[in-house]
C-alpha cells in the first residue's frame, strides 16, 4: 500500500514536528487537534517554518505549499482517509489504549499504526488492538525536525512488512530508523531525564544557578540546549510524569528532584506556561538574562 496520507493523533510540541516534517517532504497530513493548547497548532507550525524562511532554508512558497498539506481536525472520523496513523499523545496508557482503539474501528484493516510513547512498551498497547501485529514503535525525538534519529522498537509479534513499511517511512523522512529492545523508556528518554533530573538535583542542593549548570553542560558537551531548557519545552509536567512512571519500573534512581515538583504544582510547566526553569516570551524564546535562572525555588 502506497502511503499518501498521514493521520496524526495529537497536536503537541512531537505531533507538530511530525507533521512539520511529513508535510516538508510531500505527505498530505491531518494532524488531530485535542485538549489544551491545540488551537495553537497551526500558529506554532507556521513560526518554525517562518524561521527556516528567515533562514533562507526555503521560500516564502515552499512554505505555503507545505501548510497547504496540513490540515487540522477534531473530527476522528477523519481517520477513514489515513494510509498511516501515527499517535503523539500524552504517555499515559489508557489514553493512548483508548485513542487507538477508536482509530482501530475506523481504519481501514491494513494501515499500519505508529506508537511515538517514551516510557510504554510496544506489547502493552498492542495487545488492545485487533490490529496487535501492525503496532510499530518510532521514537521521535524532538525537535523532530532537527534530531536525524528515531527510535524504532516492536514486538516478537509485529509483522515484518509493516516494520519495513515503517522504516522506509521514517527514511522518507531523512531520519535514520535505529532498532532498540522492547523496554519502558527505551534509550534517549531515559537518558533525558536522568540528565534532567541531576541538574535540578544541583539546584535544589544550591551548587550553581540554572544559568550556571546550563552553560557548563552545554558548552561541555556542545548541546544547543542544556537540561534546563530542554525540560521547558518538552513540558516540566511531561518529564515529571516520564520520571513517575520509570520510577515505578525502575526504582528511585528516577526519583523527581523537588523542584520538578514545586515548579508543576506552581503551574511553571516551560514554554507553554512561559515559565518553568526560564522565562519564554510568546514565541517561545527565552527572555530572562544570564543568571536570572530558577535558583532560588
Amino acid at each position: 500500500m502506497e502511503i499518501r496520507k498521514i493521520a496524526i493523533l495529537g497536536s503537541g510540541r512531537l505531533g507538530r514536528g511530525i507533521a512539520e516534517i511529513a508535510a516538508t517532504k510531500g505527505y498530505n497530513v491531518t494532524l488531530f487537534t485535542q485538549g489544551a493548547g491545540s488551537q495553537n497548532a497551526p500558529h506554532r507550525i507556521e513560526q518554525s517554518l517562518n524561521r527556516k524562511v528567515a533562514k533562507w532554508a526555503m521560500t516564502e512558497t515552499q512554505k505555503r505549499v507545505i501548510l497547504n498539506r496540513i490540515n487540522y481536525t477534531a473530527d476522528l472520523k477523519e481517520l477513514t482517509n489515513a494510509d498511516l496513523v501515527i499517535e503523539a499523545t500524552i504517555d499515559h496508557l489508557y489514553t493512548k489504549q483508548e485513542l487507538l482503539r477508536t482509530a482501530d474501528r475506523l481504519c481501514r484493516p491494513e494501515v499500519i499504526f505508529i506508537l511515538t510513547s517514551a516510557t510504554l512498551p510496544v506489547y502493552e498497547i498492542a495487545r488492545s488492538l485487533t490490529r496487535s501485529n501492525l503496532l510499530v514503535g518510532a521514537r521521535f525525538i524532538p525537535p523532530v525536525v532537527d534530531v536525524g534519529v528515531v527510535e524504532l522498537s516492536y514486538s516478537p509479534d509485529t509483522d515484518k512488512n509493516a516494520v519495513e513499511v515503517v522504516k522506509k517511512f521514517i527514511a522518507r523522512l531523512g531520519k535514520q530508523a535505529v532498532r532498540v529492545h522492547e523496554a519502558a523508556g527505551l534509550v534517549n528518554p531515559r537518558a533525558l531525564v536522568t540528565l534532567i533530573n541531576e541538574a535540578a538535583y544541583l539546584l535544589d542542593e544550591g551548587s550553581a544557578s540554572a544559568d550556571a549548570i546550563e552553560t557548563i553542560i552545554k558548552g561541555s558537551w556542545g548541546m544547543e540546549q542544556g537540561p534546563f531548557e530542554m525540560a521547558d519545552r518538552m513540558g516540566i509536567d511531561i518529564i515529571l510524569d516520564w520520571m513517575e512512571q520509570l520510577q515505578k519500573r525502575y526504582g528511585d534512581r528516577y526519583k523527581p528532584a523537588p523542584i520538578i515538583y514545586r515548579l508543576v504544582r506552581q503551574g511553571k510547566l516551560g514554554v507553554k506556561t512561559k515559565q518553568g526553569f526560564f522565562s519564554y516570551n510568546e514565541d517561545g524564546q527565552r527572555i530572562d538574562q544570564p543568571g536570572q535562572g530558577q535558583e532560588d525555588n
